[in-house]
């Protein structure tokens, strides 16, 4: 079984992630962008059971957004976002918080190998990557 270790800034929350995502990939989409004021995210998306708080539960922050299904899980104390939940309740870990905590290097196998709902990207990404314009599969962008 596959295991990486995460922490948020200061060292207040661990996390133990396990087994294999279920999406590795960049989000552009307005939820994602709402929810964690940022113009996209590199993701790892787990299922619920495969990511585990192991050290400050009672340092976890839960920010629940008012209209959609999705929620903010962060630290108290530092205030880092440590994963996030959407609607299907999977655990959004971001590949920078688990390359940050591993040397600064994400593994291969957890990169980010394709862009999703690129049709509502702010900043057009230039990569080798499929990019598509809704959820995790088709229609493709066209340069």
């Amino acid at each position: 079984m596959k295991e990486y270790q995460a922490h948020c800034q200061c060292g207040a929350i661990e996390i133990k992630i396990q087994n294999s995502p279920i999406v590795h990939a960049t989000c552009h989409c307005e939820d994602c962008r709402d929810l964690l004021d940022i113009p996209f995210h590199a993701v790892t998306a787990w299922n619920k059971d495969d990511v585990l708080i192991v050290k400050g539960e009672e340092d976890l922050a839960i920010y629940k957004h008012p209209s959609l299904d999705m929620t903010r899980c962060f630290c108290k104390k530092c205030g880092e976002t440590v994963f996030n939940t959407n609607v299907m309740d999977w655990r959004v870990v971001s590949q920078f918080l688990i390359s940050k905590c591993n040397n600064n290097e994400i593994p291969e196998h957890l990169k980010s190998d394709m862009h999703f709902f690129y049709e509502q990207r702010v900043v057009n990404v230039i990569d080798d990557l499929p990019k598509f314009l809704r959820g995790t599969d088709g229609p493709l962008y066209e340069h």
